[in-house]
């Protein structure tokens, strides 16, 4: 008896590093087609301004605001600046701030936080011109206008500051701290699981940037669902969801930067060369 059984469908081929590129490519260009990659000039993507881009380098690496400038080997010296400076430097120290328990004397690594909070009375409003109408009594103190209705809403809860702390006992020591430094009834405490989730700097490429991409294709999703709820249409946010993916894609697919061990922790520059990702040329002046 003939088997007329057919044979098991092999495996597909798992696609090559320079597959995986070209398609990341097509996409790329599908979905952001304003964006350059490497090896593109900026006249195969940019028409009718090609001439404006002769003089564009791709390597020509940002402006870094050291603020304290550099010694001889190159190395950040840190910033020296006032309070208020919202400079690189100032804007990672501050959030590296969080990477310790706040405990004094102890450095170790947050699982907690400590989060004073409070509840702030939030409003609602409506322009009369859609047909609201005051539901105050004559004479009593109210916001409405004759252009706008204002009507109360009830509480909301909002979060004034954020301690870490590594461990239980030490997230009740600084909210007790905190409600002895500050008695104040209005402000309430709350103690959750937390994590430092790391800065751009303290990650290797291109996890900076695929954070990045994901968080605003997420952000351009909601905002395109909004959209299509109010009016029926997505319009302009459907096509930055596509940008943002697309160009997520890209990045995804490049290996991880492994900076060396010898690399200062607070340093931002790379110790190897950036990997290549997708860049915006400048717009022409």
């Amino acid at each position: 008896m003939t088997d007329t059984t057919p044979p098991p469908a092999s495996s597909p081929t798992p696609p090559t590093p320079e597959e995986i590129e070209a398609a990341a490519r097509i996409l790329v260009r599908a979905w952001a087609p304003g964006y350059l990659l490497p090896g593109d000039h900026p006249k195969e993507i940019v028409a009718g301004n090609a001439d404006d881009y002769d003089d564009y380098d791709e390597d020509d690496p940002d402006e870094y605001c050291g603020c304290a400038g550099t010694d001889d080997d190159g190395q950040s010296l840190g910033c020296n600046c006032g309070s208020g400076c919202c400079c690189d430097e100032c804007s990672y120290q501050a959030y590296a701030r969080y990477k310790r328990c706040w405990v004094r004397g102890c450095s170790k690594t947050p699982t907690f936080q400590v989060v004073r909070f409070g509840l702030v009375n939030q409003h609602v409003q409506e322009p009369t011109k859609r047909g609201a109408v005051c539901p105050h009594p004559e004479g009593g103190d109210h916001w409405c206008t004759p252009d706008t209705v204002y009507v109360a809403a009830g509480p909301s809860v909002q979060e004034f500051s954020h301690q870490p702390a590594c461990s239980i006992a030490h997230a009740v020591q600084l909210r007790d701290a905190s409600r002895e430094f500050r008695p104040s009834a209005s402000d309430l405490y709350r103690i959750e699981a937390w994590t430092y989730s790391p800065h751009d700097r303290e990650l290797p490429a291109p996890l900076p940037r695929l954070r990045e991409e994901t968080h605003s294709a997420r952000d351009a999703a909601r905002h395109a669902i909004q959209r299509h709820a109010s009016i029926g249409a997505p319009g302009y946010w459907l096509d930055s969801v596509r940008r943002h993916l697309a160009l997520a894609a890209w990045n995804a697919r490049l290996e991880l930067e492994q900076p060396s061990q010898d690399d200062d922790p607070w340093d931002d520059q790379p110790s190897a060369p950036p990997q290549d990702e997708p860049t915006e040329p400048d717009d022409p002046e």
